[in-house]
């Protein structure tokens, strides 16, 4: 694929002149054609070789486009067909598209409406095939019982297994920092907007560290009451406030020899600014009411929404406990930056909640998959989360359409020019959209090959694609099995 984010095109049409003409129609705009005369020669040239999407028409000798279009999906490729017909074979080409083609075309058609079509055409295929993955990654890890969290509030999939961070290189190198600042016994401090998966990090940081046998602690700082929050933190002896009938251990005892993680660390009032720091400094408590100081070997993981450096401006946090928590910053991105991992995370997100329901589901329609990658999510991953396990709920077919979503209630905006609904493609010349799907598909062979240690069969495996599939995904991303 070129950097105009065309791709290549196999065009199978018995007429000589009509492949040649729509050959050199798509090459000015970017695309590699190869044509074929018949559907055998289709057939063999699939075999050989890997394609973006492919022509097909209707009527031809030997072989007609319906039968060449089952043989072409019964291989299994996930590559979209488009049917070109006649006036006359209206009636194939709907039942061609109730076959799997993605699109049909009437003779004789627009150029350009043609380009438009293959554009949308491609793109759905390689969100469907992104989101496919993000749902293999999640039954894997469901059959290999690896470690994780499903649930979670903001959980992209499950932590603990590859791919549930996402493929953008924002997230690529949260996750390079991750394995780097885990084993040591740093403070983290981990900051982004709501729903960005915080706490699903911290649990990642203390799943890679030497602290994984011990404790997970999390408290919401900002959930508690201030005139509880120090004894929730610290504990309490018996009678020293009304109420306190028995002595209790606080967070930070329980998370002895693990991690505790304090959640919305912004929101702490100054009063318990100072006590906190005071333990951080001494790694000692003292519980309410208590004369003895109690040693605690804690690991702390703290996140905020907040700024935390204009609220030390302002006079609302201590500069001095903020350069203790912030030895480590992991700052996570919205949603909104990295919208090529959505097709990914909801595929994620849709194997678990299909197993959880018992619900039979192959998968999301590509328009609901564009309106998922058009859509804003002021929510980021949780909201992303909450609406693909309403939509399985809702889904009713064995494939998630764009009205399973409810978008239209969700309260959020599509990006400029495009609705949430999920309208087509923007008019051709513009391919950033595009590109960021076409990124996000070399992120995915990438991460699969490093996962595999540059095994060609199992990363194919893996990808549900074949070897040669994979061989041609290399040569187009320049990317070989040791990168």
């Amino acid at each position: 694929m070129n950097e105009t984010g065309s791709g290549r095109v196999l065009i199978v049409d018995d007429e000589k002149n009509l492949r040649e003409s729509l050959a050199e129609y798509l090459a000015l705009d970017g695309y590699s054609c190869l044509g074929a005369d018949c559907g055998e020669a289709g057939l063999e040239a699939l075999s050989r070789e890997s394609f973006d999407a492919v022509l097909l028409d209707l009527r031809m000798p030997g072989i007609d486009g319906l039968e060449t279009l089952e043989r072409i999906r019964d291989t299994g490729p996930l590559v979209p067909v488009i049917m070109m017909s006649a006036h006359g074979d209206i009636g194939d080409a709907v039942e061609a598209m109730k076959r799997g083609a993605s699109d049909y075309l009437v003779k004789p058609f627009d150029p350009g409406e043609l380009a438009v079509r293959l554009r949308k055409s491609i793109d759905d295929a390689r969100l469907i095939r992104m989101a496919r993955l993000g749902e293999r990654l999640a039954e894997g890890a469901s059959k290999s019982g690896e470690p994780g969290t499903p649930g979670e509030p903001g959980t992209p999939g499950e932590p603990g297994t590859p791919g549930w961070l996402g493929n953008d290189p924002s997230m690529t190198a949260v996750a390079s920092l991750l394995r780097r600042v885990a084993p040591t016994a740093s403070t983290v401090l981990i900051t982004g907007e709501s729903g960005t998966g915080k706490e699903v990090v911290a649990r990642e940081i203390h799943r890679l560290s030497p602290r994984a046998g011990g404790p997970f602690v999390p408290v919401n700082v900002g959930a508690v009451p201030e005139g509880l929050l120090e004894s929730e933190l610290f504990g309490h002896e018996k009678g020293s406030f009304t109420g306190a009938e028995s002595r209790r251990q606080g967070l930070f005892e329980l998370a002895s020899g693990g991690t505790l993680f304090l959640d919305e660390l912004g929101e702490m009032p100054p009063s318990m600014q100072v006590k906190l720091l005071r333990v951080l400094q001494e790694r000692v408590v003292t519980r309410v009411g208590g004369a003895r100081p109690i040693p605690v070997d804690v690991r702390i993981v703290a996140a905020t929404n907040r700024d935390l450096e204009a609220r030390v401006r302002e006079g609302r946090f201590r500069e001095d406990l903020y350069f203790r928590v912030n030895v480590i910053r992991v700052k996570l991105p919205p949603l909104r930056e990295r919208s090529g991992d959505i097709p990914a995370l909801a595929g994620l997100f849709l194997a678990r909640f299909a197993r959880e329901t018992g619900k039979k589901l192959s998968g999301f329609e590509p328009r609901a998959l564009r309106a998922l990658s058009s859509y804003r999510f002021p929510g980021n991953v949780r909201e992303l989360e909450n609406l693909i396990e309403r939509a399985v709920i809702l889904c009713e077919g064995n494939l998630v359409g764009v009205d399973d979503l409810m978008l239209e209630d969700a309260g959020g905006g599509a990006r400029p020019g495009e609705t949430s609904q999920g309208s087509d493609p923007a008019p051709l010349g513009d391919t950033s959209e595009a590109l960021s799907i076409r990124e996000a598909e070399r992120r995915a062979v990438l991460t699969a090959l490093e996962r595999n240690g540059g095994h060609r069969e199992r990363t194919a495996a893996e990808l549900g694609i074949s070897r040669r599939t994979l061989l041609n995904k290399m040569r187009e991303f320049n990317l070989s099995a040791g990168e």
